[in-house]
C-alpha cells in the first residue's frame, strides 16, 4: 500500500535559474530568421555609431578594450560633431545609444540570454563601447533570471536596465566642462533611456496582444535606426562630420611645428656628434668652432630652401616640420578627396565625391591646404638669430592652383578673400597691374561687407542655452580680415600708377619687386640689382630703398635710414611708410628700454609720439593712418613715462 502511494506522488522538478522567453515557443526557423534580421540591423547601428564618432566604420582595437578613455563617453559630446554645436546630435546619439542599451536585454527577456550574446559582442567589436557591453551583460543576465521574471514585463525591463543608467551616469558626463555644459552633457543619455524605454514599451505592448511573435525587435530597431540616420543626414551630415574630424581641428596656423624654434641646441649637438665630425672631416669643413658654425648654417639654409634638412644635421623631433606638413596635408585630403573603400560601388562613391565637392566646408579645407603649402622657413633669419621661423605671407607658385580653385568654385566664401589677394600678387608679378588692382579692390569690398555683417550679428547670450553655439561658417576671423585689408591696401598702393610709368623697364621692375621673397638669402642681392638697373628718378626707387632699410639689424642704423628715406622722398608712398616704420621702431625702443632709466624712456616716448603725430598731420589719407591713431591712443601720457600701454 505504501509503495502504491509512493508511485502516485509526483516528483518535484528543480526549476532552472535562467529561463526561456515566450518567443521561443514559435517555429525555430522563424525565430532564427528574425533574430538574424535584428542582429543585422543592430550591427548597422553599431557601424553608424562608429562612423559618426570616429569617422570610420570599424575601429576595433583589442588593446583599448580596458582603456579608461574607451569607457568614457564625454569625448562623444564635446569633440567632433559636438552637441553644443550640433544640438540635433543629442537625438542621434540618444537614439543609437538607446538601441544599444535596450535590444540585448529585450532579446534576453523574450528569448534567452544566449540570444543576446551576439548583440553584446557587436557593441564591443563594431561600436567600440566595451564599457557599455560590460553593463549589458549584467542587464541581460538579470533579465533572463527567474527571480526577475515579473508578470509585468515592462517593469522587469525597467529594473534590469539600471546597469545602463549607472554606466551613463558614471561615464557620460563632460568632466572638464563648466557646470552648465556638465549638465547638458547628460542629455544624449537621458534621450537614450527615454528612447530605449519607448521602444521596449511598444515591443512589449504589441507583443502582449500578438503572443510575442518574433519580428517585433527587428522592426522597431529598424525604425529607430532609420530615424537616427535621417536626423543625422538632414541636420548634421557626413560633410560636417568629416570637416570636424579632419579639417576644423587642424589649423596649420596653430600647429606647434610651425612656431618659432631655436636651432642653437641642435647646432651644438651636431657639432659635437661623432658621426657629424666624421662627415665634416671627409668634406673639408672648417675645424674652428666659429667658422664651422657659420658654414653649417649656410648649408642648412641651402637645404631648407628645398624643404629638407642636411643628412648630417641632428634633427630633434620639434624641428621635423616636413612630417607635420605631410600629416596635416593627409588630413585635408581625407576631406577633399576621400578614399573609396573596396566594398563601396563606384557610382555611389562618384555621387558622394560630387556632393562633397559642393560642400561649403570645402572652401575651408582648400584654404587650409593652400595655406599649409605656403609655409616655408625664413632662411634669411636663420643665419642672424639661429631661429627657425616659418612664414606663409608670400604666395608661392606651388600653391597657385589651390588658390585658383578656391576662388573659382567658392568665390563668395570669406576664404576666397585670401585667394584674391594672393592671386592679385601673382598677377602683379606677371605685369597685369590693372587686373590685380581690380581683384584686390574686390577683396577690399568683400572685407567691408563681411565686417559690417559681423558687427550686426554680434550679440551676447546670457541664457542657460549659452553653451549652444552653431559652428562658424568660416575660419576668417575679424583680425584676419583686418590683416587682409591691410595687405590688399599695401598691394594696391604698391602697384598704383605712382610707382610705375609706361616704360616697359619700369613695369618690369615693379613686377619683379612685387614677387621678391624676403625669406630667401638672395633677397638683398635682388634689391641691389634692382637699384642698379633703375635710375634716380624711377618712381619705385623709394620702395626698394625702404625694403633694403628694413633689413638693417641695428635699431639705430635702421631708424637713421628710415628718417633719411622720409626726408629724401617725402611725397612718395615709400617716404610716408618710412615715417610710419620709424614711429613703430621708436615705440619698440621705448618699450624695451629699462624701466629705471626714466629720462631715456621719456625721451623715446616723446620721439615716438612726435613721429606718429607728424605722420597723421602729413598723410591724413594714408593707408596706415588708422593704425597710427590706434598706436597713439595706446601710448601713455608723457608725464608718466614708465607706464606701459
Amino acid at each position: 500500500m505504501a509503495e502504491t502511494q509512493s508511485e502516485k506522488t509526483p516528483k518535484a522538478v528543480a526549476k532552472s535559474f535562467m529561463t526561456a522567453g515566450p518567443t521561443l515557443h514559435y517555429s525555430h526557423k522563424n525565430v532564427q530568421w528574425c533574430q538574424f534580421l535584428a542582429l543585422v540591423v543592430f550591427v548597422l547601428g553599431c557601424l553608424m555609431w562608429s562612423r559618426i564618432v570616429t569617422g570610420r566604420f570599424w575601429t576595433f582595437d583589442p588593446d583599448a578594450v580596458f582603456s579608461p578613455s574607451q569607457w568614457r563617453l564625454d569625448r562623444l559630446v564635446t569633440t567632433g560633431t559636438s552637441i553644443f554645436e550640433y544640438p540635433w546630435q543629442i537625438l542621434v546619439l540618444g537614439l543609437l545609444m538607446g538601441l544599444f542599451g535596450i535590444v540585448p536585454p529585450l532579446v534576453s527577456q523574450l528569448m534567452s540570454f544566449r540570444y543576446s550574446v551576439p548583440f553584446i559582442l557587436a557593441v564591443v567589436l563594431a561600436a567600440g563601447l566595451p564599457g557599455l557591453a560590460f553593463f549589458l551583460v549584467i542587464s541581460s543576465v538579470a533579465t533572463a533570471c527567474r527571480p526577475l521574471r515579473f508578470r509585468s514585463r515592462i517593469i522587469a525591463i525597467l529594473l534590469c536596465t539600471t546597469p545602463q543608467l549607472l554606466y551613463w551616469g558614471i561615464f557620460g558626463s563632460a568632466k572638464a566642462a563648466g557646470p552648465i555644459e556638465w549638465g547638458f552633457s547628460f542629455t544624449p543619455w537621458i534621450c537614450a533611456w527615454l528612447s530605449g524605454m519607448a521602444m521596449a514599451g511598444f515591443v512589449l505592448a504589441i507583443g502582449h496582444f500578438t503572443r510575442y511573435r518574433p519580428g517585433l525587435v527587428w522592426i522597431f530597431s529598424t525604425a529607430t535606426l532609420v530615424i537616427a540616420a535621417t536626423v543625422f543626414d538632414r541636420h548634421v551630415g557626413f560633410d560636417e562630420l568629416d570637416y570636424q574630424l579632419y579639417v576644423a581641428k587642424h589649423n596649420p596656423e596653430q600647429a606647434p611645428a610651425f612656431r618659432d624654434h631655436s636651432l642653437t641646441e641642435a647646432l651644438d649637438a651636431t657639432i659635437t656628434s661623432p658621426q657629424a665630425k666624421t662627415h665634416f672631416a671627409g668634406f673639408f669643413f672648417p675645424t674652428d668652432p666659429i667658422p664651422l658654425r657659420a658654414e653649417l648654417k649656410r648649408r642648412i639654409q641651402f637645404e631648407l630652401a628645398y624643404d629638407r634638412w642636411p643628412s648630417w644635421f641632428v634633427v630633434p623631433d620639434e624641428l621635423r616640420y616636413m612630417e607635420a606638413k605631410e600629416r596635416l596635408d593627409a588630413q585635408y585630403d581625407r576631406f577633399i578627396a576621400p578614399h573609396r573603400p573596396s566594398w563601396l560601388p563606384r557610382f555611389i562613391y562618384a555621387e558622394f565625391v560630387k556632393k562633397r565637392s559642393e560642400s561649403p566646408r570645402m572652401a575651408i579645407a582648400l584654404y587650409y591646404k593652400a595655406l599649409l603649402s605656403e609655409y616655408s622657413p625664413d632662411v634669411a633669419l636663420l643665419d642672424r638669430r639661429e631661429v627657425l621661423r616659418f612664414r606663409n605671407d608670400y604666395p608661392l607658385q606651388r600653391s597657385a592652383g589651390l588658390w585658383h580653385r578656391l576662388y573659382r568654385d567658392f568665390g563668395r566664401s570669406p576664404e576666397s578673400i585670401e585667394a584674391r589677394w594672393r592671386i592679385a600678387r601673382h598677377w602683379a608679378g606677371a605685369g597685369r597691374f590693372e587686373q590685380a588692382d581690380a581683384l584686390a579692390a574686390e577683396a577690399e569690398s568683400m572685407i567691408r561687407e563681411r565686417l559690417s555683417r559681423l558687427e550686426q550679428s554680434a550679440t551676447d547670450d546670457d541664457t542657460i542655452f549659452k553653451p549652444f553655439k552653431p559652428p562658424s561658417d568660416t575660419v576668417i576671423t575679424t583680425s584676419k580680415l583686418d590683416d587682409l585689408r591691410r595687405k590688399c591696401a599695401e598691394l594696391r598702393s604698391l602697384i598704383g600708377p605712382q610707382n610705375r610709368t609706361d616704360e616697359p623697364s619700369s613695369q618690369r621692375h615693379l613686377a619683379e619687386f612685387v614677387m621678391l621673397n624676403p625669406c630667401t638669402t638672395e633677397y638683398s642681392w635682388h634689391l641691389n640689382r634692382l637699384l642698379e638697373q633703375m635710375g634716380e628718378m624711377d618712381p619705385l626707387r623709394d620702395n626698394v630703398l625702404l625694403a633694403k632699410a628694413r633689413l638693417i639689424e641695428d635699431d639705430q642704423g635702421r631708424a637713421a635710414r628710415f628718417e633719411e628715406i622720409h626726408h629724401t622722398h617725402p611725397d612718395a608712398d615709400g617716404g610716408a611708410e618710412a615715417l610710419y616704420r620709424l614711429g613703430l621702431l621708436r615705440i619698440g625702443l621705448w618699450r624695451e628700454s629699462p624701466a629705471e632709466d626714466l629720462q631715456r624712456k621719456a625721451r623715446l616716448l616723446a620721439e615716438a609720439r612726435k613721429t606718429l603725430d607728424d605722420f597723421v598731420a602729413k598723410y591724413p589719407d594714408n593707408l596706415y593712418v588708422e593704425r597710427v591713431k590706434k598706436n597713439l591712443a595706446g601710448l601713455p601720457a608723457s608725464e608718466d613715462p614708465g607706464r606701459l600701454p
